[in-house]
C-alpha cells in the first residue's frame, strides 16, 4: 500500500459521526449491594497521539497506538470509535477494540476525512485525532512473483473440480468452506477450532538473484487479532505438515515454517536445516481484525527474513539445502470462535512450471481410525465411477498419530487390494517413530486394472491399515482421490454455501476469582469468610471477529444466587466496547455454602442478544 501519512494530535476541525444514543429500554442503572465494592472510572481516556493512513484499491487502512511501530495504546483505552466521510456525505462510524481498521468500498481519487477517538471501559470518550486519506494502488510488490501469482479473481483457481486449479485446499469437511467475494478468496471456518491450508500445485524453485533465493508473498487478514498465518516450505508434496503445537510443530526434515500472529513473526525449522546464529528480530506492531497486510517470506543465502508491508518483522539464520519445495499457506481464526479469513493475493518467485491436470474427488474411509492389518473393516467403500477410464489416479490421505508409529508401514485398502502408501515428505520421526500429533500425507497409486470400464461399481472396504495400529492410534484427517484429467469433473463454477450476512456481536464476558494479592483462587475448596476480587473482562476483540466492529455495550450486571447484586453502566458518553473491571466481594456477608455468580453483558441495541457466563464457588 502507498500514500502513508501520519498526523499527530487533532490537527484540523473535521465533522465526525456522533455515537448512537442508548435506547431507553437498555439504560443500565448504577447499583451495587453493600457487600460489594465496584471499582469505577478513573482518569478520562487519552486521544491517540498519531493516526497513520495508507491507501489500497478501494480501501484505506487506518492505524494508531500499538499498531504503529514503537507506539503504545492511549491511556485508558478499552476500544475506539472511527469516523470517516468524504465531502457531501454523512459521516460513518465504527466501534472497534483493536487499534487498526480497514475502511472498504471507498471511491478512488477522493479525500476522506478520518477521525479516531479512544473509548474507555465505561464508555467515556477522548477527543478526536484526525487525518485525511485516500485510496491507492497495490504498488509493484507483485514484480518477481513469476513462479505463481493468484489474485483470486477467478474461483476456478481453488476449485478442485477444475483441471487448471492452482491450489488444493485442506480443511475439515463441513467446517471449512470457501467462496469468492470482491476479488478475494474468503475462507469460512465454522467449527471454532479450524485451520485451512492451501497447497500450491506448482513448486517453489530457488534461484539466486542478488542473494535472494526465493520469495513467497501473501496478502491476507489471517494474522489479525488472535489469528494465525503460517507459510511452510517443504521438500516433497504434502497437503499439510506439523502438529497443532505452534511452539513444537514436529516439522519434517528440511521444512521451514514461518508463523505470523499476535506475538510477532517466528521462523521454525525441521531437522537437517543448517541454521547460523539468528540475528535479533525487530518484532511487529499489532494488526487489526479484518485488515489486509502483505506478508513476504524471503529465503536468502544468509537466512530467512519475514516482512510485513515491506518492513522486516522476523529473521532467522536458517538456510535450506533443497532447491525445490512445496508452498503451504495456512490460516487459522481465533480459537473457539467462528471466523472468516480473506486472501487477496498470493504467489512466489522462480521459474513457472506446468500445473498437472488433475481433478479431485473427496472420499471418506469406512472408519477414521487406522486399523491393524488383521482388524475387521466396516463394509463401506468408494465409488469406482470417477475412476472409470482415467489414465492414472492416486489416493491422497493425511493421518496423524497419538501413539508411537512407523508411518512407512501404512497401506490403503480398496476392496481386496492393499496398496502401499508412500509419504509425500520426510515424516517427522525420532528413532523411526513418528512425532505425536504430526500430520503425515501419504499417497497410494491406484492400480491400472481398477481404472478400467468394467469391474465392480464400488471398492469396498476403503480403510487405512498399518502394523501396530492399536498402539499408534492413527486418525485420518483428510482423504481424496486425485485423478489425472484434461476435462473438468463437472461443468460450471463450484456451488459454494453462501454465508449468512453477519451482524455486530456483543462482547462476551469472563469472570475470574482472585485474592487480595491478585492471585487466582482455586474454587474446588470452600473459601470461607474471606474477601475475594472478581476480575471481569468484557472482550471486545472476541466480538469484532464477526464484522470488524463491536455491538455497543450498555453495561453489565452481576447476579449472585439469582438476585441482582450489581449493575454497572458502561455507556456514559456513548455505547461501550468492553473493558476490564474489578468487584470486591465480602464472602462473610453471604450465607455459608455454595453460590452461583452470573455475569450478564447488556447491549445498547435491544435487538442484540445478551451474553452470560457463570462462576460457582463455596464460602
Amino acid at each position: 500500500m502507498v500514500g502513508l501519512a501520519v498526523l499527530a494530535g487533532i490537527v484540523v476541525a473535521l465533522r465526525h459521526a456522533q455515537s448512537d444514543p442508548p435506547p431507553e429500554p437498555v439504560l443500565v442503572p448504577d447499583f451495587s449491594a453493600p457487600y460489594l465494592l465496584v471499582t469505577g472510572p478513573r482518569d478520562p481516556p487519552s486521544a491517540p497521539d498519531a493516526v497513520a493512513v495508507s491507501g489500497g484499491p478501494a480501501r484505506i487502512r487506518v492505524a494508531w497506538g500499538s499498531a504503529l511501530p514503537g507506539r503504545a495504546d492511549p491511556a485508558g483505552a478499552a476500544g475506539y470509535e472511527v469516523s470517516w466521510h468524504r465531502d457531501g456525505e454523512e459521516p460513518r462510524l465504527r466501534r472497534v477494540a483493536s487499534p487498526e481498521v480497514q475502511l472498504d468500498g471507498l471511491a478512488a481519487g477522493v479525500d476522506y476525512a478520518i477521525g479516531v477517538r479512544t473509548v474507555d471501559a465505561f464508555g467515556r470518550r477522548s477527543g478526536w485525532t484526525d487525518a485525511v486519506g485516500r485510496t491507492g494502488d497495490d504498488g509493484d510488490w507483485r514484480t518477481g512473483l513469476t513462479g505463481l501469482l493468484d489474485d483470486f479473481d477467478d474461483p476456478a483457481s481453488t476449485d478442485p473440480r477444475r483441471t487448471g486449479s492452482l491450489w488444493h485446499l485442506e480443511g475439515y469437511r463441513g467446517c471449512v468452506n470457501t467462496g469468492n467475494a470482491g476479488g478475494q478468496l474468503v475462507v469460512e471456518m465454522n467449527c471454532g477450532a479450524d485451520s485451512a491450508v492451501l497447497r500450491a500445485r506448482r513448486p517453489l524453485v530457488l534461484s539466486d538473484v542478488d542473494g535472494v533465493l526465493g520469495r513467497v508473498g501473501v496478502v491476507t487478514d489471517a494474522a489479525g487479532s488472535r489469528g494465525l498465518l503460517t507459510v511452510d516450505l517443504v521438500p516433497g508434496g504434502p497437503d499439510q505438515v506439523g502438529s497443532t503445537e505452534v511452539a513444537d510443530p514436529a516439522l519434517p526434515s528440511g521444512a521451514v515454517r514461518v508463523v505470523v500472529g499476535d506475538t510477532g513473526a517466528r521462523v521454525l525449522t525441521g531437522p537437517d536445516v543448517p541454521t547460523a546464529a539468528d540475528p535479533s528480530s525487530p518484532g511487529s506492531s499489532r494488526r487489526g481484525t479484518g485488515v489486509l497486510h502483505r506478508i513476504d517470506v524471503l529465503v536468502t543465502t544468509t537466512g530467512v527474513r519475514v516482512l510485513q508491508d515491506g518492513g522486516v518483522i522476523g529473521t532467522s539464520g536458517a538456510v535450506p539445502t533443497w532447491r525445490e519445495a512445496t508452498v503451504l499457506i495456512g490460516v487459522r481464526g481465533p480459537q473457539g470462535r467462528e471466523s472468516r479469513v480473506r486472501l487477496d493475493a498470493a504467489g512466489f518467485s522462480g521459474p513457472r512450471t506446468d500445473v498437472r491436470g488433475v481433478v479431485e474427488v473427496p472420499t471418506t474411509p469406512a472408519t477414521q481410525e487406522v486399523l491393524d492389518l488383521q482388524d475387521p473393516a466396516p463394509g463401506i467403500g468408494v465409488s469406482r465411477a470417477p475412476l472409470r477410464g482415467a489414465t492414472a489416479a492416486r489416493m491422497r490421505t493425511t493421518v496423524a498419530f497419538a501413539g508411537p508409529a512407523d508411518p512407512s508401514g501404512l497401506v490403503v485398502q480398496l476392496g481386496d487390494r492393499r496398496i502401499p502408501a508412500v509419504a509425500t515428505a520426510s515424516a517427522p520421526v525420532v528413532d523411526g517413530v513418528a512425532r505425536l500429533g504430526a500430520a503425515v500425507t501419504v499417497v497410494a497409486e491406484v492400480p491400472p486394472d481398477l481404472l478400467t470400464a468394467d469391474g465392480p461399481d464400488s471398492l469396498t472396504p476403503f480403510v487405512l491399515r498399518m502394523p501396530g495400529a492399536h498402539d499408534a492410534k492413527g486418525t485420518v484427517r483428510s482423504s481424496y482421490l486425485e485423478i489425472d484429467s484434461t476435462v473438468d469433473a463437472s461443468p460450471g463454477p463450484r456451488a459454494t454455501p453462501s454465508a449468512p450476512a453477519r451482524v455486530d456481536e456483543l462482547p462476551p464476558g469472563t469472570v475470574e476469582v482472585r485474592d487480595q494479592d491478585d492471585r487466582p483462587v482455586a474454587l474446588d475448596t470452600p473459601l470461607g469468610a474471606r474477601r475475594v476480587v472478581l476480575a471481569i473482562a468484557v472482550d471486545g476483540i472476541a466480538a469484532e471477529g464477526a464484522t470488524g466492529s463491536v455491538a455497543g455495550v450498555a453495561g453489565f450486571q452481576l447476579r449472585i444466587d439469582g438476585r441482582l447484586a450489581a449493575s454497572v453502566p458502561t455507556a456514559r458518553e456513548g455505547p461501550g466496547v468492553g473493558g476490564e473491571y474489578t468487584v470486591g466481594v465480602e464472602l462473610g456477608r453471604l450465607p455459608t455454602g455454595k453460590h452461583t455468580i452470573e455475569l450478564r453483558v447488556l447491549p445498547v441495541d435491544p435487538a442484540v442478544a445478551q451474553r452470560s457466563t457463570l462462576v460457582r464457588l463455596e464460602s
